[in-house]
């Protein structure tokens, strides 16, 4: 036993299962999303559809980890800077408070003093904001071209600034992530490193006009209160020294908590594991497979069964424009229709004589019925010229049948080879010798019964050859001999059947047409075109032929409803239900 397997590589393997993943909102007023994931295995669809939540959890729990350790770095710089300054402006109060003796306010002073500690109040709020935001510009321009994030205070009251911030941060953390699937070259990374340097130079602008407006509320805050320290004259000149070093003191003391408290708080998010996402309803599937659809390609397959040979057999009868029987030319001409020449099956050469005195297939029935009909075209006909509207359409095959059944009804019959041009008839019957037809137009040969050679005795049929190639066929056929040599044959046989050239492609059959009293012009199905009949019934009407009559060669009318339906003889096929009403 031979196990064949294929290795694809883990790139190939992803892009596969990716396509294999769908997503769509459940609605639009719903914040629920739905996934699916199409596979012939249930157990690995489940355990794609898993996989994909888990990492989508990582991913926002990263996300916030590096918001929150970029805050934390930010914090503990500025803790340890705070630190320092708070250690100087403690060390220097007290180096004050031992050198220069410090007393206690004067109790009539204390109504003062609390309007200075509230005008305090709002200097050191002023203040922190104001030193806050300095932080922050002053991290931003050192780092002007850094790719980190930017921290995030709580202490910025401008909501815009803080909406900035947060949307770097967000655009920030999108470019990480697809920097780390692409090149530092990508287009998309080189757009987005674009964005965030414009966001980033913008948030430093907002943050320095802040800085300013915030300065401006300092050194207001700070007018305020030298005003009303100002005024306190009884107040020693060294209180006033200490009330300054103790506001240093509060401002650093009260940053400096601030930053403790967030970087507590920054601590409690960088332990927080859990995204901020629920899944409502874990990975399932349905047992029944959803593809293919086996009765919907089974009623696409009956539609495209019904509908493609409708087509096919509506646009080759719509582009067909050949004559189709009967019908098509009775619709396009008053031209009488002498019969049809069913068509043959096995296939019959043009040399072959297929009617035969006992022999009742339909082939010979047609031949008998065009027999039949041609007194009712010219009862007295004798001479009868073949013609078509082009080579190939089987005049010559049913001149030598017809000729054929008249014979066996006892008449003398003479087939004669008027295609000097080509002589199709003398070459088929290997009579293509020196004398013929045009040695007696050419006046060579004066005795027309020297020229006849005897076709079939069983028929009464002779025949008369072309003979040789005349350089002037025209002239030869236009001669009074053509006239003299027909009334010859009238003398010697009952009918004379003369085998043309097609009427389309030289003048002959015009010429000798005067002879003819009646003239059987041979159509063929599916070969002339039927846009060529509207022509000849113009030449119907015009009588360029004598007594003009059709006969439809290779009929197809046991396709059709109309033509024959029946059959003669021991050949006759029986249908089953004829068999079965025989039985009854």
């Amino acid at each position: 036993m031979t196990v064949s397997v294929q290795r694809i590589s883990m790139e190939d393997a992803a892009i596969i299962l990716y396509n294999k993943v769908t997503s769509s909102e459940i609605d639009k007023e719903s914040t629920l999303v739905r996934i699916t994931c199409t596979d012939t295995n249930i157990q690995r669809a489940d355990d794609i559809l898993n996989g994909l939540l888990e990492a989508y959890k990582r991913s926002i729990i990263d996300d916030k980890n590096q918001i929150a350790k970029s805050t934390a770095d930010f914090i503990e710089d500025r803790i340890g800077l705070i630190y320092s300054e708070l250690n100087d402006v403690e060390g220097q109060l007290a180096k004050f408070k031992q050198s220069s003796g410090m007393v206690d306010v004067k109790a009539s002073s204390d109504a003062f003093i609390s309007q200075i500690s509230t005008a305090r109040q709002r200097t050191v709020q002023a203040e922190t904001q104001y030193s806050m935001v300095e932080y922050l510009v002053d991290y931003l321009s050192k780092n002007i071209s850094d790719k980190g994030l930017i921290p995030t205070m709580g202490g910025i009251s401008d909501v815009g600034i803080a909406s900035q911030i947060q949307n770097y941060n967000q655009l920030m953390l999108q470019r990480n992530r697809l920097a780390g699937n692409t090149s530092e070259n990508s287009p998309t990374i080189h757009d987005m490193d674009t964005s965030l340097s414009q966001m980033r130079n913008a948030v430093l602008a907002s943050l320095k006009g802040y800085s300013n407006s915030l300065k401006l509320q300092v050194d207001k805050a700070r007018k305020e209160e030298a005003g009303l320290v100002g005024n306190l004259q009884a107040v020693p000149q060294k209180e006033k020294e200490v009330i300054d070093i103790a506001r240093q003191q509060t401002i650093k003391q009260t940053l400096y908590t601030y930053l403790l408290n967030k970087r507590e708080e920054t601590a409690l998010q960088l332990a927080i594991t859990e995204a901020n996402i629920r899944i409502v309803e874990h990975p399932f599937g349905s047992r029944m497979p959803i593809a293919p659809r086996t009765k919907v390609i089974m009623f696409m397959a009956l539609l495209v069964g019904l509908i493609v040979p409708f087509l096919f057999f509506w646009l080759k009868k719509y582009l067909d424009t050949t004559v189709h029987g009967r019908r098509d030319v009775t619709k396009y001409t008053t031209i009488p229709i002498l019969g049809e020449v069913p068509h043959s099956k096995g296939g019959v050469g043009d040399t072959e004589i297929i009617v035969e005195s006992q022999k009742d297939d339909i082939l010979a029935e047609a031949f008998r019925l065009i027999r039949f009909n041609m007194p009712f075209i010219n009862k007295d006909a004798r001479v009868i010229m073949f013609t078509s509207t082009m080579p190939g359409e089987g005049k010559t095959f049913i001149s030598m049948n017809l000729a054929a059944t008249i014979g066996l009804t006892g008449k003398k019959v003479v087939l004669v080879d008027a295609d000097i041009r080509k002589r199709t008839r003398s070459r088929l019957a290997s009579l293509d010798g020196k004398y013929g037809l045009t040695s007696y137009l050419a006046g060579n040969i004066d005795d027309v019964s020297s020229l006849i050679v005897t076709k079939d005795k069983a028929c009464n049929l002779d025949f008369l050859p072309a003979g040789i190639m005349a350089p002037n066929p025209a002239e030869l056929l236009m001669s009074n001999r053509l006239e003299q040599c027909v009334e010859e044959l009238k003398k010697l046989y009952d009918y004379v059947i003369i085998d043309n050239v097609p009427a389309q492609v030289v003048a002959d059959a015009g010429i000798v047409n005067r002879v003819a009293e009646l003239t059987i012009y041979v159509l063929r199905e599916t070969k002339v075109d039927r846009r060529y009949l509207p022509e000849l019934e113009r030449l119907h009407q015009e009588k360029k032929f004598n007594h003009l009559c059709i006969v439809i060669n290779d009929s197809r009318a046991e396709n059709r409803k109309y033509g024959y339906g029946y059959g003669y003889g021991p050949t006759e096929k029986k249908s089953k239900w004829a068999k079965f009403f025989r039985k009854k």
